[in-house]
């Protein structure tokens, strides 16, 4: 019938997604695109549904490059922004930041963020907890990072002072994290999940998405 074959199909789309993803993770070699997780963002500030939103991946590390540096310099002052990551298992998760980035060397509240991972084809969001008092830390010489150790993309090679210590007191080119590498031990700021892929991880991509349409300058 019709609906077999359509059903058929989808699993046939589904199952080549999965190997493709697995393959990428092993060979290091990322695909054209991630796929973020679109269903996630529904009624967020970077719903694509929304008429003022044009989503766009504005930062692809394969693309861009691999240092914070090169992070910073796509996404700052861009408003809200999904992160979409592929690690070497072939594991695809990531998180969403309403408050943006700005390298601003200290951690921003937020009861709308969440991190995401897909299983089995099904992207599972994991919201911040009851507060969301350090939901997002925003170092200028790391790449993003969800709590205090949630998950952790491309840490600074060197201890952050804060934001009090003003930008001249930091050497950020030389301190610059790598996001080739990152870590996650779950559950400090955000609702712990069966599947979330924790430990030490190597990434073979890192995409940003992010509202086209909010300029550079804003602060929002």
């Amino acid at each position: 019938s019709v609906n077999h074959v359509t059903v058929s199909r989808n699993n046939l789309r589904h199952d080549l997604h999965m190997v493709g993803n697995f393959f990428a993770g092993v060979t290091g070699q990322p695909p054209s695109s991630l796929d973020p997780p679109l269903d996630l963002l529904m009624d967020t500030n970077i719903d694509p549904q929304k008429s003022n939103v044009d989503l766009t991946c504005v930062y692809k590390a394969s693309r861009d490059g691999w240092s914070a540096i090169d992070f910073h310099n796509a996404v700052d002052g861009r408003g809200s922004g999904l992160v979409v990551v592929l690690n070497s298992s072939g594991r695809k998760f990531g998180g969403y930041n309403p408050i943006g980035w700005q390298s601003t060397d200290d951690y921003g509240s937020s009861n709308a963020a969440f991190l995401w991972f897909e299983k089995g084809g099904q992207a599972t969001k994991c919201p911040v907890l009851s507060g969301g008092n350090v939901a997002i830390f925003d170092f200028a010489t790391g790449g993003p990072q969800f709590g205090s150790a949630d998950l952790i993309i491309g840490p600074p090679k060197a201890a952050v002072m804060g934001g009090f210590a003003g930008p001249d007191m930091e050497d950020t080119s030389a301190n610059a994290g790598n996001l080739k590498v990152g870590s996650s031990t779950f559950g400090g700021a955000y609702e712990d999940a069966s599947g979330w892929p924790r430990g030490s991880h190597s990434f073979v991509e890192i995409e940003i998405y992010m509202n086209a349409n909010m300029s550079k300058s804003s602060n929002s």
